[in-house]
């Protein structure tokens, strides 16, 4: 979010420099204008937060034709489901993003939230009351059971007005349950905060929760006009908005997406509201228990039979992006979850580029998701296949029996 005016002095006094930014997220911006450039909008109602976009050195470098790098690799989302959206809508799926060793569970990915009796109030509150109470009763209630030090919390809304409307809700239940206060220290590393979408480019937190706001007024009337969504560049602002959480993002919306029609504006922004609704609504990154195995190469099936012969349910190509894990095994006990994740010198190998991110870099972000890794080498399985599948069974019955140790220290602890 640097200008030009802002950067060009460092810049003349360098003999080189180096820019780095994101185009896909949000530029310079300046609050309370409208840019000329929304004047075709079919229909425009004005607000609080229209904000018309400045120039920024990012997008002068771009235009020099300064030589670029994509950064690719995801590290932040701890699910993959949190970035998939983005990574297909803004990145033309360019991102190299690693699946977690926990897919289907509560307390990762995407969670919807509908909240079907919202109304968008109309005049000067523009907030939408019953869905800022549903956030924080739930948020109220993950505060009062979650350990200040186990997990961040953050709330991001589109509109200045539902930013006030949360924290006075919060404050509240500040005064009315004392034990949520060690979540709002500033003693704490990340303490719980409240923003709009202008403001909290660059935050991230564990558990993220998004209130929309948007809905039909006291008339039953939708606008097809989302503040500054619905601007030229708005869809920027959706991708900032939808990428801060590290485990889990909560979606509070009175909208579905159907009850946006597209016909009535032009705005991409409104467009990928629209696609992202639909996307939290149905489970995103859901994986099938029951689907149809499919693999890329021979090594893959001959795997999957030897494991399966020996009654073990796994799953094949596990992950949302090109850079999957070709074969895990299913934990016969937690659903969604995978015990051990077997790697081949198969096309996800072949594709890093270097060796450090094959051998090292590929490993080290999958064990930081919580696998427990395996690889099966072409080359030996071709060799000595007995050996190597020994080798094999052992690797799952070792990680199987690691998991119930796990499991079974865990509900100690707890009781």
């Amino acid at each position: 979010q640097i200008g030009t005016h802002d950067a060009v002095g460092a810049i003349a006094r360098g003999h080189q420099f180096v820019v780095v930014g994101d185009s896909r997220q949000l530029p310079p911006t300046s609050f309370f204008q409208r840019g000329a450039e929304d004047a075709d909008e079919l229909e425009v109602e004005t607000d609080e937060n229209d904000v018309a976009e400045l120039e920024s050195v990012l997008e002068e470098a771009q235009a020099k034709g300064l030589p670029q790098q994509l950064l690719s690799w995801h590290y932040r989302s701890r699910h993959d489901a949190l970035i998939a959206f983005s990574n297909h809508h803004y990145y033309d799926d360019r991102l190299t993003v690693f699946p977690a060793a926990r897919q289907q569970v509560e307390d990762l990915g995407v969670r919807w939230h509908h909240v079907p009796d919202g109304v968008f109030l109309s005049g000067s509150d523009r907030t939408n009351p019953n869905e800022a109470r549903a956030l924080v009763d739930f948020l109220v209630d993950r505060l009062r059971t979650t350990p200040a030090d186990s997990r961040s919390f953050g709330v991001v809304t589109f509109s200045l007005a539902q930013r006030t409307l949360i924290e006075d809700l919060l404050d509240q239940a500040r005064a009315e349950f004392p034990e949520l206060e060690p979540h709002f220290s500033d003693a704490h590393p990340a303490p719980l905060f409240v923003k709009n979408l202008e403001n909290v480019q660059g935050d991230e937190r564990d558990e993220m929760y998004f209130s929309i706001g948007y809905a039909r007024d006291e008339q039953g009337r939708l606008r097809m006009h989302f503040g500054p969504l619905s601007t030229s560049g708005g869809e920027r602002r959706l991708n900032v908005a939808i990428t801060r959480a590290k485990m889990q993002l909560h979606v509070f919306s009175t909208l579905k997406a159907e009850d946006i029609d597209l016909s009535r504006t032009r705005a991409v922004g409104t467009a990928h509201l629209r696609s992202f609704l639909a996307y939290a609504a149905r489970g995103a990154g859901a994986q099938s228990e029951d689907g149809a195995a499919s693999f890329i190469t021979p090594l893959e099936k001959d795997l999957f039979d030897t494991l399966t012969g020996s009654s073990h349910r796994l799953a094949t190509g596990i992950g949302s992006a090109a850079d999957r894990v070709e074969l895990a095994v299913r934990h016969p006990h937690e659903p969604g979850v995978y015990a051990l994740g077997i790697e081949l010198d198969g096309p996800s190998w072949a594709r890093a580029l270097t060796a450090r991110d094959r051998e090292r870099g590929r490993q080290m972000v999958l064990e930081g998701l919580g696998w427990k890794l395996h690889r099966v080498w072409s080359l030996a399985w071709a060799r000595d296949p007995e050996g190597a599948r020994e080798e094999l069974l052992g690797a799952v019955s070792q990680a199987l029996a690691g998991s119930e140790e796990a499991a079974t220290e865990d509900g100690r602890s707890a009781s």
